[in-house]
């Protein structure tokens, strides 16, 4: 029996060895060789092939052959040369001798008679006014105004450029414009322009000058000097290098934040001067800006918007209403429309200079002898209109950019010199 399964586990591992060796065999074979012949080299004294010969001597006959230039019929190209440049004309702010339209009768050229006891008080205010706290946020961007000096007509004298950037907000207060008493007739007839900004936005000199006064704590010096009062808290004023027939012409900016520049420093149109700021008598941070022509004084002061210039593509209308007689017509409201849609309002200066008056609140332009100024309208045609009294008088007027548009309306008395231009006859009815 033990023999028995002695020869079976023999017989079986006999079988696995052979299985074991079978397969060993199998997956033992010899490597493929791969023999790749090598090229076989040209004698350098070989004979060419006939087909070789024959392209060669083909490519050689071709190189010999010119190929034949045609003769074109056209004349050689010159590069166009441009003319030289013209040499830039600079209108300097000086009188001109000649006026290409009628313009006004001259104003009175007498010195301002001194005031009375009926006329302004002592110590004027000349912007206790609410101002919107941030005006950034209403004020938008506004175009490029032109460049200064500019006088498309003979009587413009937009000479200053404008005391803040066009970056910032460079449009006056719309009610409260120069010459006016406010919206209510309760406030004190306004002799400039503000101009609402956030305190810090830089304030820049009008034209090139001489500071005469810089600095806070202003007072009011001895008559017939500069009239700078505590209201206009952080003041500078610079006396122009230039005037305006044969008189001197100031500027002042006023409540700054602070105030960048010495007493006797030169400046030159654009140079920073300040910072717009709060103090003085004011409800909200701006600059107050004045022109003052022949003298340097609160009395003497005259519409910035016709001395600063326009923004590009607009221009300024001016003008006067006045009754049968040619007497202004005090504080009436003006409204500029266009297609039945308001584009902006003003009134009439209160109580202007006049021939034979003894007091007075601000100056007509003596040119333009106007009662009203609207600043920066898009050039056009528009309908404007004023009330007086009971009557309403309108008119049509068209709006040229970068000059002043005037116009007349009421009834002119006999003998009035011709409206100025550069207004068409034809846009009037």
């Amino acid at each position: 029996m033990d023999r028995s399964r002695h020869l079976q586990g023999f017989l079986i591992f006999a079988a696995i060895v052979a299985i074991g060796g079978l397969f060993v065999w199998q997956n033992t074979r010899p490597a493929i060789v791969v023999s790749v012949p090598a090229a076989t080299p040209t004698p350098i004294d070989a004979p060419q092939d006939s087909w070789q010969a024959e392209l060669e001597a083909q490519l050689a006959r071709e190189a010999n052959t010119p190929i034949p230039t045609p003769e074109l019929d056209v004349t050689a190209y010159v590069p166009p040369t441009l003319p030289p440049p013209e040499a830039e004309t600079i209108i300097e702010p000086v009188d001109l001798q000649s006026t290409p339209w009628d313009t006004p009768t001259p104003w009175p050229t007498a010195a301002f008679e001194s005031q009375t006891a009926g006329g302004p008080t002592a110590y004027p205010s000349p912007t206790g006014v609410f101002v919107p706290q941030e005006p950034a946020a209403v004020a938008q961007y506004q175009p490029p105004p032109e460049q200064v000096p500019l006088s498309a007509h003979a009587d413009d004298h937009f000479w200053f450029m404008r005391p803040v950037d066009a970056s910032a907000n460079s449009q006056s207060l719309f009610y409260y414009p120069f010459g006016s008493n406010g919206p209510q007739d309760e406030w004190r007839v306004h002799h400039g322009v503000d101009m609402p900004n956030p305190v810090g936005e830089p304030i820049q000199a009008g034209g090139s000058g001489t500071v005469i006064w810089a600095g806070s704590d202003a007072q009011v010096l001895e008559p017939n000097s500069v009239e700078i009062y505590p209201s206009y808290g952080n003041v500078v004023i610079i006396e122009h290098d230039f005037g305006y027939r044969g008189q001197k012409v100031w500027t002042l900016y006023a409540h700054m934040s602070a105030v960048l520049v010495e007493r006797g420093q030169h400046v030159e149109a654009g140079d920073i001067i300040g910072l717009i700021g709060g103090t003085g008598d004011v409800s909200g941070p701006h600059v107050h800006l004045e022109v003052r022509v022949g003298q340097n004084n609160y009395f003497a002061v005259h519409n910035p918007l016709l001395w600063i210039a326009p923004y590009v593509g607009h221009g300024v209308v001016a003008g006067r209403v006045v009754f049968p007689d040619g007497r202004y017509v005090d504080d009436a409201v003006v409204t500029l429309s266009r297609r039945g849609r308001v584009i902006e309002t003003t009134t009439t200066y209160v109580q202007p200079y006049g021939e034979g008056l003894r007091t007075w609140h601000v100056s007509p332009d003596p040119a333009w002898r106007e009662n009203f100024v609207l600043g920066d309208v898009p050039e056009g045609e528009y309908q404007i209109t004023a009330s007086l009294g009971d009557i309403r008088v309108s008119r049509t007027i068209t709006v040229r950019a970068g000059t002043t548009n005037f116009i007349v309306l009421g009834i002119e008395p006999a003998g009035t010199a011709a409206t100025p231009q550069p207004v068409d006859d034809d846009d009037a009815s």
